[in-house]
């Protein structure tokens, strides 16, 4: 066990706590967390706030065009109304080349948490039973 493991295990649970989040890429995973669960939350679900969560991103009934425009107007205004850690939200739908069917976007931001103003970008993609996964990208 490195000396590092045997401070961690003496630390208290709030020091344990906040030591993941005392870096900045410690704050974008966090906030990425929390993205991929706001993000894979399913309108309507949340009883105390009606307006949390997003529709089913596959059942959407228009155009492919409108879909993914309209989607990415629905997760910024979502992202901008819930990660109150982000700021100058803009979502951007990146390329299908690859998977015509995969759905896939950049969520880019300002950092503001504790003093820290850093520009983050994250990686969306939606996956299996309509969950999103969120990780943050390095720039």
């Amino acid at each position: 066990m490195s000396t590092s493991q045997v401070g961690a295990q003496h630390s208290s649970l709030f020091e344990r706590l906040e030591r993941p989040l005392a870096t900045p890429g410690g704050r974008a995973a966090s906030i990425a967390a929390h993205l991929g669960k706001m993000l894979s939350t399913r309108a309507g679900s949340a009883q105390t706030l009606p307006d949390y969560g997003l529709p089913d991103l596959n059942d959407m009934s228009q155009s492919l065009h409108e879909s993914l425009s309209q989607s990415r107007l629905l997760i910024e205004r979502f992202i901008r109304a819930y990660e109150p850690r982000l700021k100058d939200v803009q979502v951007r739908m990146l390329p299908r080349d690859q998977d015509p069917l995969a759905l896939a976007f950049a969520i880019e931001g300002v950092l503001t948490a504790d003093g820290v103003v850093q520009p983050v970008v994250f990686i969306a993609r939606l996956g299996d039973a309509g969950r999103i996964e969120v990780l943050p990208d390095v720039l």
